[in-house]
């Protein structure tokens, strides 16, 4: 019943109409006799969910570093018993996908300008731009066009020569190698873990990015 009206079908399937609505139509305007499960199943057939495309981006060697904050390791809080996480700072270059991993207690305007000053060394020079989250410590007020960078990151960013490009507000795939590499930080290295000190899981981070992690590249 349903494949003579196919051509009409597909047409309202891509146009995102329900079976339901679809049978209707039918039975209105088609003289179609058949049952509604008729055209749902037929429906169900045709129906192919299209994937969410992306356009894949290129950069050149050093060219741009993706920064963002995830969370660490629980770790002993100085002088008590206890143990909480603290955050993680992971630095990506986008074409490598060479990380700098850091765990701090505290975040401020100072320490995300340090944090970047410090993966620079670790990576041996700076790059050309830089992603980041719409964080206070990196970017007062978001803006696709004209972002108001924090001074302080603003200051360390014009020394290096470095250019900042704040990811839109809710788009993170615009840093989706630093997200992943956050999540792999996490699901790998540090799941299950705890550790005594900051310095000690710092340690063990930069041992497991030359043993395990670069290695792959």
């Amino acid at each position: 019943h349903c494949e003579t009206h196919r051509t009409f079908i597909e047409a309202q399937l891509r146009l995102k109409r329900n079976a339901m609505a679809i049978y209707q139509d039918l039975v209105d305007n088609h003289g179609f006799a058949g049952k509604y499960n008729s055209v749902k199943r037929f429906c169900a057939k045709l129906r192919v969910v299209q994937p969410e495309q992306f356009d894949r981006l290129s950069f050149l060697p050093g060219e741009e570093m993706q920064g963002d904050y995830g969370e660490g390791a629980p770790t002993r809080v100085p002088g008590s018993d206890r143990y909480r996480k603290p955050r993680l700072f992971v630095a990506t270059l986008r074409y490598s996908r060479r990380s700098f991993r850091r765990v701090i207690w505290n975040s401020s305007q100072e320490t995300w300008a340090r944090l970047h000053e410090q993966a620079w060394r670790y990576f041996g020079g700076s790059c050309r731009y830089v992603v980041l989250d719409n964080l206070k410590e990196g970017a007062l007020k978001p803006d696709l066009y004209e972002p108001e960078l924090n001074p302080v990151f603003a200051a360390i960013l014009k020394h290096y020569e470095v250019v900042a490009d704040p990811a839109r507000v809710r788009d993170p795939d615009r840093k989706g190698t630093v997200e992943n590499a956050i999540g792999h930080t996490q699901a790998t290295a540090l799941k299950g873990r705890r550790f005594e000190t900051i310095e000690e899981q710092n340690t063990f981070l930069e041992h497991w990015e030359v043993k395990w992690a670069a290695s792959r590249i």
